[in-house]
């Protein structure tokens, strides 16, 4: 981003950077917002405690509040053991700073973590199981494609730059297919619309890869030479003729055939996936289901074709220098973070410190998280502005944003390598989080030279080999440091176990227990559920444009533009139930009720009904309230769209 500074020193105005290749100089709606975020009137400017009454919080200096955190933290260690601690950690205004947390938990004996994470684990697992990395071909090259297919994924509001590059593909004559239960911005352009019934995509993958065998479209010289297991994939798709296909996905057979066809035969074909394939229990399976397709009909080392889900060649910088890893370590599951608050023991969880996260909104089973959190004897959270999560607090510590400390950004779909400027001052009292962990750590007696004194000669340490001497040429643009070129396994060399595609995984079987060759499962909170007798409808929450999860919410500008987070259910399954357009429902299972307004439309798949997530600011539903804390086949994902409910006029 560009940013334009007044003479006070004051964001005034932000741009894209033409100099970026993937973005083309644009922003989308959140990083302008960012402008607002900087000098919003509700941000945190100073340390806050909260009263000895419990009501509200009270102002308090760094240092009174640092040295009684301290205290608490070590008589807490002294009685309970250090894994009595929680650390938590999201990804909001992510850098290579954020990991220096490590250096002060290291030394204090450990804490206990969690593992997974809330976004991607099972989709970023299933590809690397497939082809080696998590590495896809250069953005730009998407224009070359003549077929893009995007499945689970709604580029158009939170993918901008992507969506730009889909676009021009298309005016060039490229077909737009998209897979989606629900209309969105970009099922409006796209070409052929697909609406599977949720948690049933790996069923519509091998059936169309049944097709294209039994049409003889496969890349049978690829195959040959670069895929593992192929034999025993194709007998498995003896189990997926498309009438099956058809009911178990609830898309026409002739659409199943129409789509495979088409996948078989038009070249170079892209298939583009989000993250809602994977939000089920299943979901490392289905993915790998629907990676195989590139590889099946020779779409992999191609300029415009692939398997686009993560690119991580911009994660080349060398670990950070910490201390030894203590005995003492213990790690959950982030997506049964609640659970494990009720009931952890030897030691339970006493007290929690959260940065960069707000799990009381964004983790399943919220509001029993927010009650576990209210039981905990300290609760530190760093933030911006006061979250749901900062509101059980003990201690809220102001935070810093991304421009008021300098860092390296790596980032996760295209390959650049990226210097963040640290262009204003803090404002109030703030601090970075680095210099939060160095007080903490003088208060404790723990050594504090693991902090960099010079931000930038740490930095500079961090890049790779031989790229130390790079940082001037980086702090002026973006860079690809990975050496990998522009089009992802052109080599054909894949770094699997076999060193080819694999489309059959031993991995998969000794690591996660599951199949060695993907196949369908129906979900237990699904279409074919028994549980559909009492919560017939299924529930997504999906991503939404104006916002990063529960971020920017809460800004005026934002509010100002944003659409209500209503309830879309479609007219065959209000009309039965007395649900009118406008009116004010119950949405409900056996974990939770929210209410709130419904919305008619007849673009969302009968029986599937959706609520945009990320609970920010009053009026929000709290639709975490509704969902499980599943963890998925693989890799320690959540399982946010497994999730049967029922609707009712209020």
């Amino acid at each position: 981003m560009l940013v334009s500074l007044d003479e006070r020193d004051r964001i005034v105005a932000i741009e894209g950077d033409p100099e970026n290749p993937a973005t083309g100089g644009r922003v989308c709606l959140k990083g302008l917002a960012y402008a607002q975020r900087q000098s919003d009137p509700a941000r945190l400017l100073a340390p806050l405690r909260r009263r000895r009454d419990g009501r509200g919080f009270e102002p308090v200096g760094w240092d009174e509040a640092l040295e009684e955190i301290a205290r608490r933290l070590v008589r807490l260690r002294d009685e309970s053991g250090p894994l009595a601690a929680l650390y938590y950690e999201g990804s909001g205004s992510h850098g290579a700073l954020g990991g220096l947390a490590e250096a002060f938990w290291r030394q204090f004996g450990g804490c206990t973590r969690t593992h997974g994470d809330l976004c991607w684990p099972a989709g970023l697992e299933a590809t690397r199981l497939t082809y080696g990395a998590n590495l896809h071909n250069h953005p730009r090259l998407t224009v070359e494609s003549r077929l893009v297919v995007v499945w689970g994924h709604n580029p158009a509001e939170t993918n901008v730059h992507q969506w730009r590059l889909i676009l021009d593909a298309q005016s060039r004559g490229a077909r737009l297919v998209v897979i989606d239960p629900r209309r969105t911005d970009s099922t409006d352009a796209a070409d052929l619309h697909v609406q599977p019934k949720p948690g049933t995509d790996a069923a519509l993958a091998l059936g169309i890869a049944r097709i294209v065998v039994d049409e003889g479209l496969e890349d049978a010289a690829m195959l040959r030479a670069h895929a593992h297991g192929f034999a025993q994939y194709r007998a498995r798709l003896a189990d997926y003729p498309v009438q099956r296909v058809a009911e178990i996905t609830g898309v026409g057979a002739s659409t199943v055939r129409e789509l495979a066809l088409e996948y078989g035969r038009v070249k170079p074909a892209l298939l583009i996936a989000g993250f809602g394939l994977q939000r089920h229990h299943h979901a490392g399976q289905a993915m790998r289901a629907v990676a195989l397709l590139p590889a099946l009909t020779g779409n992999v080392g191609v300029p415009g074709g692939g398997w686009q889900y993560a690119n991580l060649a911009s994660h080349c910088l060398r670990p950070l220098p910490l201390p030894p890893e203590p005995p003492a370590r213990r790690s959950v599951p982030v997506s049964r973070l609640a659970a494990s608050l009720e009931t952890l023991d030897a030691p339970p969880i006493r007290a929690a410190w959260i940065e960069r996260a707000n799990p009381g909104s964004q983790n399943p089973a919220a509001p029993r998280l927010r009650r576990a959190l209210e039981a905990l004897d300290l609760v530190v959270v760093v933030d911006q502005f006061m979250t749901p999560t900062a509101e059980l607090a003990h201690f809220v510590l102001p935070a810093k944003t991304l421009f008021e400390e300098e860092d390296l950004v790596t980032a996760y779909w295209h390959p650049y390598l990226q210097w963040r400027a640290r262009i204003v001052e803090p404002p109030g009292t703030v601090r970075p989080e680095t210099e939060i962990w160095r007080a903490l750590s003088q208060r404790l007696g723990l050594d504090t030279s693991w902090f960099p004194g010079d931000r930038e000669a740490f930095l500079r340490g961090l890049l790779p080999e031989p790229s130390e001497a790079r940082l001037d040429e980086l702090k002026k643009r973006p860079m690809d440091l990975s050496g990998l070129g522009d089009v992802a396994f052109a080599d054909r060399r894949f770094p699997t176990p076999s060193g080819k595609i694999e489309f059959a995984s031993d991995q998969a079987a000794e690591r996660w227990g599951v199949d060695r060759i993907p196949g369908y499962v129906a979900l237990g909170e699904g279409s074919e559920s028994p549980l559909r007798s009492r919560f017939p409808l299924q529930l997504l929450s999906c991503k939404t444009r104006e916002r990063i999860h529960s971020q920017f919410g809460s800004l005026a500008w934002v509010r100002g533009v944003e659409r209500p987070h209503a309830l879309d259910i479609h007219p065959d399954d209000a009309g039965p139930r007395g649900v009118q357009d406008g009116a004010r429902v119950a949405v409900w299972n056996e974990r939770g009720r929210i209410e709130l307004r419904a919305r008619l439309t007849p673009g969302i798949r009968p029986g599937v009904v959706h609520v945009l997530e990320g609970r920010c600011h009053e009026g929000d539903p709290d639709v975490n309230a509704l969902v499980a804390e599943g963890v998925t086949d693989m890799n320690h994902g959540a399982t946010f769209y497994e999730c049967l409910v029922e609707v009712a006029p209020v």
